[in-house]
């Protein structure tokens, strides 16, 4: 049921104004106006429950963020057959940001984005969305608990200043993929799914060709492995900060990265399925 809040205090002093003027001069008319407006705000809280009952709400899919930036939160909302809520509020508890929705009809989904902090790295589930009304007069707040069936990680926020490790394989072997200075060209291969889509052969792809990833063969060549115990002066918390920024910096340089964890052992690759991998077994790391 409707809460009453602030706004409610001060129908009820109007209301007790109201009885004291009828009942110390026995005024009829005041009688009538207290319980008029009485009746009203009864009714008021009646509509602002059946307000938020027809809502309905869907939380589409959470994108993972770095520790210290901001969930976004994607929401859908839409209302049952016969129903127009309004006046309606969302957000998640300590949001920065909340959604606010002057009206939502029936069969017209309205979208909007909730945000809220990521203060630190794991695996989350189960964000608790609450839809809040004063309408129609703004005396009974309405409230309504919906649970997002949608989990997201949060990695560790890249930070550190270890510059990234040597690679682990000889120069001088044929690479495949991102090109480097005194690369030269080695033809084409198809596009795998989840690839850095900048060594697409776009111009190919405008002639109506399949997608094509560019081959390059030089001297820069090499895989770098990204080891737990190459920083063994660091804490656990700091090391997952500087395996993260190393994986930034790996995946902008288009190299060929691993990740070596106690435990983990994620074989090297490249593109952005590879580098949200890495990230996530970051995110849930444990010692063992």
């Amino acid at each position: 049921m409707p809460l009453p809040n602030r706004h409610a205090l001060g129908l009820a002093a109007v209301l007790g104004a109201m009885w004291y003027a009828g009942a110390s001069q026995s005024n009829g008319a005041a009688y009538l106006l207290c319980f008029l407006v009485a009746a009203v705000a009864a009714v008021s809280a009646i509509h602002a429950w059946a307000n938020l009952r027809g809502l309905t709400l869907r939380v589409e899919p959470i994108r993972p963020v770095f520790a210290g930036e901001q969930v976004l939160v994607p929401l859908v909302l839409d209302a049952e057959r016969g129903t127009t809520p309004h006046a309606v509020r969302v957000d998640a508890g300590d949001a920065l940001h909340a959604a606010e929705f002057p009206e939502i009809a029936a069969g017209h989904e309205r979208r909007a984005t909730v945000r809220f902090a990521a203060a630190r790295r794991g695996l989350f589930s189960g964000a608790r969305l609450t839809a809040t009304s004063l309408y129609p007069l703004g005396f009974f707040t309405a409230r309504r608990v919906f649970f997002a069936d949608q989990t997201w990680h949060v990695y560790p926020r890249p930070e550190g200043s270890a510059p990234l490790p040597a690679s682990s394989t000889a120069a001088r072997d044929r690479r495949e993929g991102p090109r480097a200075e005194g690369d030269d060209f080695a033809g084409v291969r198809a596009w795998l799914p989840g690839e850095s889509q900048r060594h697409i052969d776009w111009k190919a792809a405008a002639r109506g060709q399949p997608l094509l990833t560019k081959q390059w063969a030089g001297e820069s060549s090499g895989t770098l492995v990204l080891e737990w115990n190459a920083l063994a002066p660091l804490d656990v918390e700091s090391r997952l900060s500087q395996l993260a920024r190393w994986v930034v910096m790996a995946e902008r340089a288009s190299l060929n990265y691993g990740l070596e964890l106690p435990g983990v052992s994620i074989a090297p690759a490249s593109g952005e399925m590879h580098s949200h991998a890495c990230l996530r077994a970051l995110a849930v790391f444990t010692l063992p």
